[in-house]
């Protein structure tokens, strides 16, 4: 695993104590957090070169500082390897990088087409929609649609609710909806109302780009994602937007939303998509994909619900409540017991966010230091100890932990 360096000087004691913290968790517990993934290591070292000494603001050709050819290029480069990563076509779409989130990304959104008065669709958060699909500076209305009794997203009723309201943008994507969407299908639905679609793709780009996920291109018209949750990249935002908004989105960007751009960070996004225009990215994605699935059927197998259907992403959401836990309990049971996961509402939650009726977790970080079949297997086991019986084996823990978490070499 990474290892972070000591300061050298008294100056630096309680600096190197925060690094010695960070240290103990990184290499001393097994990471199934479903929000984010292990970098490239060129990501990492790109963000040591100081991009920023040589400041710029605004898009390709309105800049507003001199010496930006390079940042133009960065910008340029990214566009063409998101798009090519993407498969899409440069004529439809254009690229920014600038976002410092995907929550940012998609408030460059909402600042571009969005007025007081007007009324957004998105899922409501006990569904697994986010927070920043529900929350916003202008004074919008936003009406939540939810799941079927199968967990699945429910289009009758956004067909119903966008016939009734005539939404100004639709927002698709969630943080812990686990299950394939239908792009397609709700894109029908925007058009025919006359509709914005916005896809928060944070979870799903990465399944997206290798042909696992149902594609919302050439469909939609802006698609957010960040880099860090399943790219193996630096902490970023990506907007993907209708080429025909350009002209707004640049200056939603630069200055309602934004100043200066993160010019390092813009570097690592760029070295993250080189990396992975050079990966496998179908192999990569299907080894999350069946490290969910081995995980989702061992807990499946020993009676303890999942809300995946299909195993199309690295999410798996569970219901903790009929094991005498709360999210927030369980959270700290497996933090004692050296694995990270982290409490999570689920559909009809009668508990609030802090508290939680469920946990959420992923199969990313594990796939990234390249889990075998039998230590997943392993690994689901102790998940399902600590469920039904509060405790593990902690042998199996130490095994899995001395494997993989203090090999300071990252699987490619």
């Amino acid at each position: 695993m990474f290892l972070l360096k000591s300061f050298l000087g008294d100056k630096y004691n309680r600096v190197n104590k925060i690094i010695d913290s960070y240290n103990n968790v990184q290499n001393n517990y097994i990471n199934l957090e479903a929000c984010c993934s292990y970098p490239f290591i060129n990501v990492l070292k790109a963000q040591e070169y100081p991009m920023f000494t040589l400041p710029t603001e605004g898009a390709v050709g309105e800049r507003f500082f001199p010496s930006f050819e390079s940042m133009d290029d960065i910008d340029l480069y990214t566009e063409e390897l998101v798009l090519k990563l993407l498969n899409i076509d440069k004529y439809e779409y254009g690229v920014c990088n600038q976002p410092h989130s995907g929550t940012q990304a998609n408030q460059i959104v909402y600042n571009t087409i969005l007025n007081d008065g007007d009324v957004v669709l998105s899922l409501d958060p006990k569904s697994g929609g986010h927070i920043s699909h529900n929350k916003f500076l202008k004074n919008v209305r936003v009406i939540n649609y939810g799941l079927t009794s199968e967990y699945l997203i429910n289009y009758e009723q956004i067909s119903n609710l966008a016939n009734k309201y005539k939404p100004k943008l639709i927002v698709v994507g969630a943080s812990s909806y686990p299950n394939n969407i239908d792009y397609k299908l709700i894109s029908k639905i925007a058009h025919n109302n006359n509709s914005y679609i916005m896809v928060d793709a944070c979870h799903t780009i990465l399944y997206i780009m290798a042909g696992l996920y149902s594609n919302p291109f050439p469909d939609v018209d802006f698609v957010t994602f960040s880099l860090e949750k399943v790219l193996r990249g630096p902490q970023g935002g990506i907007l993907i937007y209708s080429k025909n908004l350009h002209k707004s989105i640049s200056y939603s960007v630069f200055p309602i939303t934004q100043g200066g751009p993160l010019q390092s960070i813009q570097f690592a996004k760029l070295l993250c998509f080189v990396e992975l225009s050079h990966t496998d990215i179908k192999k990569y994605a299907s080894g999350v994909q069946h490290r969910a699935k081995l995980i989702g059927c061992k807990l499946n197998n020993n009676g303890i619900q999942t809300y995946s259907k299909d195993y199309k992403t690295h999410i798996l959401l569970v219901d903790v409540t009929p094991y005498k836990l709360t999210g927030s309990t369980a959270e700290q049971l497996f933090f004692d017991n050296h694995i990270l996961v982290n409490k999570n509402q689920i559909p009809l939650d009668s508990l609030s966010p802090r508290i939680a009726s469920g946990i959420r977790f992923g199969t990313t970080c594990i796939s990234n230091l390249n889990y075998s079949d039998e230590d997943t297997s392993y690994l689901a086991d102790s998940i399902v100890n600590l469920l039904l019986h509060s405790n593990v084996n902690k042998d199996i823990i130490e095994y899995l932990i001395e494997k993989y978490h203090k090999d300071t070499n990252i699987a490619n």
